[in-house]
């Protein structure tokens, strides 16, 4: 659409059409490239478990036979087999037929020497054999989430990346409203031309398929705004001001008071062992050793990488008793719509179902900005950008403008991004003005 169809809009809104149309094509056109990378990252990220069971499935899965190795020798044939220096987490499973998944340190080779790097190693626990071994870093959904998160461009990407998100939320909400049928028929409105100029057909496609999938891919850019730099970092800090940050969850294990002097300690074995018997089917047992012998044990159990299942329990070195049970539903609000929004936004929260519908969300995303740039290649007059033209000033109203300054304090980035534009484009129309009067 282009600005000179903005004439069959109705009085519903004639004279903010032009406006929002104008901001709807720029925040598009140059957000493209970005929305493209975290829409294919995260569609491949929403299947990351059931992806990497069917890569990993001789690493995971072993044939069980007799009794399991206790794992402090496990532990220690890890360090031997891999190669680490030091051996600082596991992950263990209440399943029998589960190889145990240690993170282990070792000194990086070459440019990287001198830095320490987290390898995975699996252990079968009936024979103690390593089944394989890959770095943390070099792992394929370890590289995608780090390109979806960062653009693999540090603290710059993670900006671009909330640009691109949050400038997602405006466009559906700015597109919704170019949508919005104001009296005109159902072909091209509610249903899509399938014959026809390309141009129409395109038009058709990226409006009638963005007002469907609109509440969907609202809330999957929403709730990705909980995982970045500048937003997400605001409502941590929000929450912790309110008293909505959880110590026990976030902070630290506490130390334990040994119940006589030289009390002994209990074995990771038997650590581990309790975490297993507390588990449920399908739980991944997420355990870090305590930096010291005082320090309780601490595991996060989690099934199907789903946030919203999280169970944290402690244990005590000492005795080997629980000493702490905690689950999502017991910390403060703030918090569990931080652990909600995770699972939202990556499908997880209903099993397989929602992650169809995060596979859909990321696909209409991905379609809605291939289009809206073909669109533009498309019509654009040759030799000329066929960017669409300054509308008046006064063509928004002041509701109009109070919206954009809430838009803007809601998230931030975009809000910056709204100044940035506008003294760019208030430069260009000073030089226009200037050079028209020489």
């Amino acid at each position: 659409m282009n600005v000179s169809e903005t004439t069959a809009t109705t009085a519903s809104g004639p004279r903010l059409y032009p406006v929002v149309w104008r901001w709807h094509f720029y925040g598009g056109l140059f957000t493209a490239p970005i929305v493209w990378i975290l829409a294919i990252t995260g569609a491949l990220y929403a299947f990351r478990t059931e992806l990497t069971a069917w890569r990993d499935h001789d690493l995971r899965i072993v044939t069980p036979s007799g009794e399991r190795l206790p794992y402090d020798q496990l532990i220690e044939m890890a360090r031997e087999q891999s190669g680490a220096h030091e051996i600082e987490a596991l992950a263990a499973y209440p399943e029998p037929d589960r190889s145990i998944k240690f993170v282990g340190h070792v000194d990086s080779a070459g440019p990287a020497a001198g830095h320490e790097r987290h390898l995975l190693i699996y252990i079968d626990p009936y024979t103690g054999k390593m089944l394989g071994s890959r770095f943390e870093d070099e792992d394929f959904f370890e590289i995608v989430l780090d390109l979806h998160r960062t653009l693999l461009m540090g603290s710059t990407g993670r900006i671009l990346a909330e640009l691109a998100t949050s400038w997602g939320v405006v466009l559906i909400a700015t597109g919704v409203f170019l949508w919005w049928p104001r009296g005109k028929r159902n072909v091209g409105v509610w249903m899509p031309r399938v014959r026809g100029k390309l141009y129409a057909v395109l038009r058709d496609w990226h409006a009638v398929t963005g007002a469907y999938l609109a509440p969907l891919i609202l809330l999957v850019a929403g709730t990705g705004l909980f995982f970045t730099l500048v937003w997400g970092t605001s409502w941590n800090t929000a929450a912790q001001k309110l008293g909505q940050w959880p110590a026990r969850w976030m902070g630290p294990p506490p130390k334990c008071q040994a119940p006589a002097e030289g009390a002994s300690r209990v074995s990771v074995d038997t650590v581990v062992r309790t975490f297993v018997q507390h588990s449920r089917p399908g739980d991944a047992i997420l355990y870090r050793f305590p930096p010291s012998p005082d320090i309780a044990h601490r595991a996060f159990f989690m099934q199907d990488e789903d946030k919203n299942s999280l169970r944290m329990v402690s244990i005590d070195p000492f005795t080997g008793t629980l000493i702490d049970v905690l689950q999502v539903s017991d910390l403060p609000l703030m918090f569990q719509m931080r652990v909600w929004s995770v699972s939202i936004h990556m499908g997880q929260i209903l099993g397989t179902p929602t992650k169809i519908l995060a596979l859909i969300a990321s696909a209409g995303l991905f379609l809605l900005s291939l289009t809206g740039v073909w669109m533009w290649w498309k019509r654009r007059p040759t030799g000329r950008s066929g960017f669409p033209r300054r509308p008046s000033p006064g063509n928004l109203p002041r509701w109009g403008w109070a919206l954009i300054v809430v838009c803007g304090i809601a998230m931030p980035v975009v809000g910056l991004s709204f100044v940035v534009v506008s003294l760019l484009d208030w430069i260009l129309l000073r030089r226009q003005v200037r050079a028209a009067a020489d």
